[in-house]
């Protein structure tokens, strides 16, 4: 008999992406926004701001993105079965920051 365990440490680390930038604290915070609502479009999340930080949620993830006057930090956890698209899904997120900032 085999047993096969899983590796739940690797499953619930968040993703983490952290962008610099030079926009300032409330041009930051508008394109948090932009970059949420471009979210809300391809993984169907809701966002709500506290303090500096949006807050992120839909199946299957939940997260926040930091903004302050320098950078961008976006840490997300994904459910098990997103976690297995980690990369697809990190690569569409990273475009829509980099849009973004550029």
């Amino acid at each position: 008999i085999r047993v096969f365990t899983l590796d739940t440490k690797a499953r619930q680390d968040p993703m983490r992406i952290r962008r610099s930038h030079n926009l300032g604290i409330e041009e930051a915070r508008n394109r948090a926004d932009r970059i949420a609502d471009d979210l809300k479009q391809q993984f169907s999340v809701t966002k709500q701001w506290q303090g500096d930080s949006l807050m992120v949620k839909g199946k299957g993830v939940s997260g926040h993105l930091d903004v302050d006057d320098t950078h961008f930090e976006l840490n997300v956890s994904l459910s098990f079965a997103l976690k297995l698209m980690e990369g697809p899904i990190r690569a569409v997120i990273e475009k829509t920051i980099d849009e973004e900032l550029a």
